[in-house]
Parts: structure tokens; C-alpha cells; sequence
């Protein structure tokens, strides 16, 4: 013993960790990862967010069940102003970085451009009532958090109820196979608006709460600089990654030096806004969307990035947050009730105002508005970053992790509620003799679409080269590859008064840039009425459902025509109800 505080003295001396605190250091980050991993996971196999259980796990082991019933032991695996506790908040501190990347990563800003006003207006309405209401309830009613009347408390509140969870929402929309409907893509869009807008004015609130300042010129100031280092980063960091992505996948092995590449980046940009005074964590979710916008960055690599980081890093930092206050003892009901009723009424609200004001039908809107009401990853990181610099006290930390989880938990089920019950019928009375091929010729997806789009022009009636052109544009604005070898472009068109379904078998598969990298094999151009937006979510929701057995998608490659094809549909939808 008195050798192992001699080696602690010498380290401390020496300004270096001791073996003492790396085996500590190294335990804690076992327990961490090992426990939110098992939690993560069950929690997946119930269909819950894996974050809930990683949080969970974090609780558990935290001050609020472990620090109560072995205090000693909790006190020695997690040590409190020590080195190597120091060494661990530089881990956890850098995992929140690398998931502020992920979710720049999925901000494609070539996508909210080109759908326009739309998004912009469900965005500036889902800003800016959420903002108001959680402004004014910190402001007015600042009893509930402890104090009196605070400008950065109010500001912060705002932010953290307008602030979406763009991975959460885009794992949501995915699990439920609306990510590729055009519903999916107005969520995607406005959601990463929101998150753009609203780090830049986090950033600003983490400045003036680190400073102290409220004066308009330091306001303006740090608005000024996270303004510039936007655009800086989003217009020639962007152009030197576009630049370089082709060169280091050529000359480096993939997807290692791509990694590399990206990480780099990261940290980079996170060190720049943070030296300047901004957040790094700002730096890192602009580093991802400059980075994610390239189109040489391919959907597999992305996703070879987000396993990496989400299995690894993600469920350190959210098991972190279970150890950093009892959960139990400042749990806030009274709190975290107001916040969760303002959080769901504020997206609601702003999605049915500013869906309407677009032209969106109330269901559209409503749909919409269940969808942008996950707070998740996004509203938790605000909540610490704000306890860090103590904006708030713990038990609004508390009510605000446990919002954020209740609404991301929520979301899903509330999707559900406002989805149609049934429309554009089945596929098999889609499909026919004249719109099943059963062997493209194609080898691109423009040559596909433009195959399908030939045999859909039988059937509707229309010109071959609008329909193909219709598609080819939804499909620059984001792929329409899936996982397991489907794809499926689609359009909505005025010209048509009922949805048309086209499928096309393709033996040696097309890459339609899909999240598993894989090649599809079987595509499906779906064409559906504009004034019916149910109608293509719900051919499309029943493609996925049906072709999600490996099993159904091998006997229908195989089908000769489209009688088999329709009867191994038939086949699937059999074995689903008996399910």
C-alpha cells in the first residue's frame, strides 16, 4: 500500500497518471461501456430507444442506486478530483463531441435547399414556438427552477424545447419505414434546420453563461463568430473535404483512412470554435455537415462511423449522465411535467400552424409534429453542457434528461396514431402483367428509373420522360436505396388520380447508394396522386413490410412472372398475420 501512494505521489509530481488511477480509470470505463451496452441492448430487443436503457445503466450504477447502496465502492471506481476522473471527463467530453458529429453527419443541406419554402416555414414555426413557450415559462415562473428571473436560464429553456433529435427522429422514421416517403424527407429537412439554428444560438447562451457578459455588443458579438464560423466551415472547409474525400479514398485502404479523415476534421473544427470562444461542440456538428454533404462520402462509410461511434462512445457518454447526480433524489415531478406538456405543445402547435401555412393537410401536419417532438440525444447534451456551466441546477437537469427520453419514447407511438389506416390498397392489385419486368437491363439507377418509367407510361398513360424526370429529381434530393437489397424512387404526380406501382428483378443488383451498401435487386418505381400524401406512405410502409424477410426477397428475385411475384407477396402477407 505504502508503494502504491509512493508511485501516486511521483505521478502527481510528474503530472502523469499513476498505475493506480489507469487501473480505476480503466474499470470505470468497463462498467460504463459493458453495462450500457447490456442495457442499450435489451432495451432494443423491447423496441425502446437504446439510449434509455444506456441511461438506465448510468443510474444504476450512479449515485442514485449504486452511491446508496455501496458508497465505497462506488467512490473508488468512480473517484471524484482525481486524474484519472479527470482523464474520464476528457473521454466522455469527446464522445459528446463525436455525437454531435454523427448528427451533422445526417444534415444534408443540398436536400432542404431544394424543397424550399416548405421547410423553412414548418421550421421557422416549429423555432419559434417551442422557443416562446419554454422562454416564457423560465422567465415568468422561475420558481420551478429554483430562482428568480434569469435572461440566460430563459434562453436556454427556449433552445432546449425547440432543439430537435435529428438521429432519433431519422432511427424513428427509419424503424417505421417512412424514412424515404416524402413525409420522411420534410421531417429530415426541417429537423436539420432546427438543429442548425438552434446550436448556433446555443453556442452563444454557453458564451455569455461562461462569461458572464449580457451586454448587446458581447451578444453580438459571439453571434457574430458563430455566424462566421458557420459559413466558413460550411463553405471552404466544405469545398476542401469535397476536394479531398476522392483523393483519400483512392490512395488509402477503405474504410480506415476515411475514418481517419473524418475524425480529424472533427476535432479539428472543434478546436477552432472552441478557441474562438464558441462551444467545440458546435465546431463538431458543423464539421458533420460539411462532411456529410459530400457526395463522395458514401452511405456505408457513414454508417461504418455512426456503429463505431454509437457503440462505443454513445453509450459512455449516456451512462455518464446517470453518474453525475441522483437521479432520485432531485427528480422534480411538478417540473418535468411542465416541461414534457411544453415540449410536445410547442412542436405540435408550430407543426399545425406552419403545415397549414404550407399547404399541408392537418393530418400531414400532425404527423409531422410527432415526429419533430424528440428531443432525445440533442435535448440531454444541452442539459449537461447547461449544468456545466451551471445555467441550471441539477433537478432541472434531471427534468430535462427525462423529458427529452419521454418525448423521444412518445414519438413513435403518436406517428402511429395519426398514420392513415389503409390507402392505395394492396401491392398485388398494383401490379400487373404490364408493370412487372423480370430482368432490367439496366446497370445505374437513372437506367432503371428510366426502364420503369417506360412500363409505367403503358399503364398511366403519361410521357416516359416525365415520369423518369419526376423521379430523378426526388432521387437527387436523397436515395431511395433501403437495406437488403430493395429500392424504391418514386414521385407524386397531379397527372394521376390513383397510385401505380412498377417493379423491375435485377439479378446482378443496381447501386442505389443504401445505408448497408448493398446492391438492390429488387426496385420498385412507385407513382402516387400529389393531393394524396397517405397513399405513398403506405405503398411504400407495406413494401418494406412485406420484403423484410430475406426468405420473400429470394423467391421473388427468382419469380418468372408477375403472377409468381404476386403470389410470394400473398405468401408474405399470409405469414405476417399469423405472426
Amino acid at each position: 500500500m505504502r508503494r502504491r501512494e509512493h508511485g501516486y505521489r511521483s505521478s502527481t509530481a510528474m503530472n502523469t497518471l499513476s498505475s493506480y488511477d489507469i487501473t480505476v480509470l480503466f474499470m470505470g470505463i468497463a462498467l460504463m461501456l459493458g453495462s450500457g451496452r447490456l442495457l442499450g441492448e435489451l432495451f432494443r430487443r423491447l423496441r425502446l430507444p437504446p439510449v434509455a436503457g444506456e441511461i438506465l445503466a448510468g443510474i444504476i450504477i450512479g449515485p442514485s442506486l449504486l452511491g446508496r447502496l455501496s458508497p465505497g465502492f462506488f467512490q473508488w471506481i468512480f473517484p471524484a478530483a482525481t486524474r484519472g476522473s479527470t482523464a474520464m471527463e476528457a473521454i466522455v467530453y469527446m464522445g459528446v463531441v463525436f455525437l454531435l458529429l454523427v448528427a451533422g453527419l445526417e444534415v444534408d443541406l443540398s436536400s432542404v435547399l431544394k424543397q424550399g419554402k416548405t421547410v423553412f416555414t414548418m421550421s421557422a414555426f416549429n423555432i419559434a414556438l417551442p422557443f416562446a413557450f419554454g422562454f416564457s415559462f423560465a422567465f415568468f415562473a422561475p420558481g420551478f427552477f429554483g430562482g428568480q428571473s434569469d435572461l440566460v436560464l430563459a434562453l436556454f429553456v427556449g433552445v432546449a424545447l425547440s432543439i430537435t433529435a435529428l438521429p432519433i427522429i431519422a432511427k424513428i422514421l427509419m424503424d417505421m419505414r417512412l424514412f424515404h416517403t416524402d413525409f420522411g424527407m420534410l421531417v429530415l429537412a426541417s429537423a436539420m434546420v432546427n438543429d442548425l439554428f438552434g446550436w448556433i444560438v446555443f453556442s452563444v447562451i454557453v458564451q455569455l453563461a461562461s462569461t458572464g457578459a449580457l451586454q448587446a455588443a458581447a451578444v453580438a458579438r459571439t453571434a457574430a463568430l458563430s455566424v462566421l464560423a458557420a459559413v466558413a466551415i460550411l463553405t471552404a472547409v466544405r469545398a476542401l473535404i469535397n476536394q479531398a474525400l476522392p483523393w483519400i479514398e483512392r490512395r488509402t485502404e477503405w474504410p480506415g483512412g476515411v475514418i481517419a479523415f473524418v475524425v480529424s476534421i472533427a476535432l479539428v473544427c472543434s478546436a477552432v470554435t472552441e478557441a474562438i470562444g464558441i462551444h467545440a461542440i458546435l465546431g463538431a456538428f458543423l464539421a458533420g455537415i460539411a462532411i456529410g454533404d459530400s457526395p463522395h462520402l458514401r452511405a456505408h462509410t457513414r454508417d461504418i462511423i455512426n456503429q463505431f461511434i454509437n457503440n462505443i462512445f454513445a453509450p459512455i457518454f449516456f451512462v455518464s449522465i446517470g453518474l453525475r447526480v441522483d437521479f432520485i433524489g432531485n427528480f422534480d415531478p411538478a417540473l418535468t411535467l411542465a416541461l414534457t406538456a411544453l415540449a410536445f405543445g410547442g412542436k405540435f402547435a408550430g407543426s399545425l400552424i406552419g403545415g397549414r401555412l404550407s399547404g399541408l393537410p392537418v393530418r400531414q401536419s400532425l404527423l409531422t409534429g410527432s415526429a419533430m417532438s424528440a428531443l432525445g440525444v440533442m435535448g440531454i447534451i444541452i442539459g449537461l453542457t447547461a449544468l456545466r456551466y451551471g445555467i441550471i441546477e441539477e433537478s432541472a437537469y434531471v427534468s430535462i434528461v427525462v423529458m427529452a427520453l419521454a418525448t423521444s419514447l412518445l414519438s413513435g407511438p403518436l406517428i402511429r396514431a395519426f398514420l392513415p389506416a389503409e390507402a392505395g390498397g394492396p401491392l398485388t392489385r398494383l401490379i400487373d402483367a404490364s408493370s412487372f419486368l423480370p430482368r432490367l437491363a439496366a446497370a445505374t439507377p437513372g437506367a432503371a428509373i428510366r426502364e420503369l418509367a417506360a412500363a409505367a407510361a403503358l399503364k398511366t398513360g403519361l410521357d416516359s420522360a416525365l415520369i423518369a424526370g419526376r423521379a430523378l429529381e426526388r432521387e437527387s434530393i436523397m436515395s431511395t436505396g433501403l437495406d437488403g437489397g430493395i429500392a424504391v424512387p418514386h414521385a407524386r404526380m397531379a397527372e394521376i388520380g390513383a397510385p401505380s406501382l412498377t417493379a423491375g428483378l435485377s439479378p446482378d443488383g443496381i447501386d442505389f447508394d443504401a445505408p448497408d451498401g448493398g446492391r438492390a435487386h429488387i426496385v420498385f418505381l412507385i407513382l402516387t396522386p400529389a393531393a394524396d400524401p397517405d397513399s405513398q406512405i403506405a405503398v411504400l410502409a407495406e413494401i418494406s413490410r412485406v420484403f423484410a424477410d430475406e426468405s420473400i426477397k429470394r423467391l421473388a428475385l427468382r419469380a418468372a412472372d408477375h403472377i409468381e411475384f404476386i403470389r410470394i407477396i400473398e405468401t408474405a402477407r399470409a405469414q405476417e398475420k399469423r405472426e
